[in-house]
């Protein structure tokens, strides 16, 4: 992977930048030298004014805390994030950072500890001794929403408030180029018969895991207007890494998609060889898709997202994107969001991830 950086520029009209001076109580003071961020309906956070340590033990969180001008700082991560090779390329100092979580979603509060941050961040879901503990010690941490793109879209937006004003501008810069892409695919999907729309199924770490609604997976192919088979199957969990499977091959088939979106590569070469699935409309096709993957898996909860329901939009109907170029649309969102500008080889392997 061959990645230049430079440092992305982004104005700001005066509206916005008076917006940043009042909003959500962003910039309300707290105790001398420290800021008070009230966020949701009834969170309330005491950061430092400036934030040099951040400790994150949410995967795809650390995209968004890169994404924002943050990655340098980030002190502790997860043991998934360190390992990434992407993420080492666009921030090369995450290989000095504590694991704070385990590959087993473990919380090393030894480890959360030694690394000192002046905030943390984790999934609502987070909880029990391990987080009082973290309390106790004076560290703040953000608790922040999951598994939905509102939630996902909110979440940048509050963590560039935690973070400061320099964070924030970038996350409403981000806020204005997701809902961009909302109203593009929105204005062409609109106008596809609800019995005409493309019926497909999302595989997520095992050919046998996927996503009902109400789910983030949902809400990305809501937003690319095709139907998700799974939309309404009673599902005993959503969350990949949590079960094996949580359908059958039987119910998979008797569905019988268009399209079959895959998480990873292993998912879809299991589909694609599997003499069970030779039957299922997809299969016959050849429209078994991977997913793009970046920064983070674009179809998860990272800053990508924004470019799923555009990619799996030109992916189902090509001809009513025909002027959407992916690879175009893949630079200029790194280079913007990121600050870097990507290779053709880049590029081809982010949304052909092998």
């Amino acid at each position: 992977m061959n990645v230049s950086r430079h440092t992305p520029v982004f104005s700001m009209p005066l509206l916005v930048l008076v917006f940043l001076c009042f909003a959500c109580a962003g910039g309300k003071e707290g105790p001398v030298g420290s800021r008070t961020i009230s966020y949701y309906s009834d969170q309330t956070l005491v950061v430092p004014q400036k934030i040099s340590r951040i400790a994150c033990g949410w995967n795809a969180q650390n995209s968004i805390i890169a994404m924002l001008g943050y990655g340098e700082q980030i002190v502790a991560t997860t043991d998934m994030i360190r390992k990434s090779p992407i993420f080492g390329r666009f921030v090369p100092s995450i290989k000095n950072a504590a694991v704070c979580v385990s590959s087993s979603g473990t919380l090393n509060v030894e480890e959360l500890i030694k690394a000192k941050p002046d905030v943390v961040f984790l999934t609502e879901n987070a909880g029990g001794q391990q987080l009082q503990q973290i309390r106790q010690m004076g560290m703040p941490v953000a608790l922040l929403k999951a598994n939905s793109i509102k939630n996902l879209v909110e979440r940048a937006e509050i963590t560039g408030r935690i973070l400061g004003d320099d964070a924030h501008a970038r996350a409403l810069k981000y806020v204005e180029y997701y809902n961009n892409n909302v109203k593009r695919v929105g204005e062409r999907v609109s106008r596809i018969p609800q019995k005409q729309r493309i019926r497909v199924y999302h595989t997520m770490g095992s050919p046998f895991m996927t996503a009902a609604a109400p789910s983030l997976v949902q809400d990305w192919m809501d937003l690319a207007g095709v139907i998700n088979v799974a939309e309404n199957w009673k599902l005993t969990s959503s969350s990949p890494g949590t079960a094996s499977r949580n359908v059958d091959l039987e119910q998979i088939i008797a569905a019988n998609p268009e399209v079959i979106v895959c998480m990873n590569s292993a998912d879809a070469k299991t589909i694609r060889s599997g003499p069970a699935w030779k039957s299922i409309q997809a299969v016959k096709n050849g429209r078994v898709h991977v997913n793009p993957q970046g920064m983070f898996l674009w179809c998860r909860e990272s800053t990508e997202e924004a470019l799923q329901f555009l990619w799996l939009a030109k992916t189902v109907y090509p001809s009513l994107f025909q002027d959407v170029d992916m690879e175009k649309e893949t630079r200029h969102f790194y280079e913007t969001f990121y600050g870097y500008r990507l290779s053709d080889d880049d590029v081809h392997l982010f949304l052909n991830p092998i």
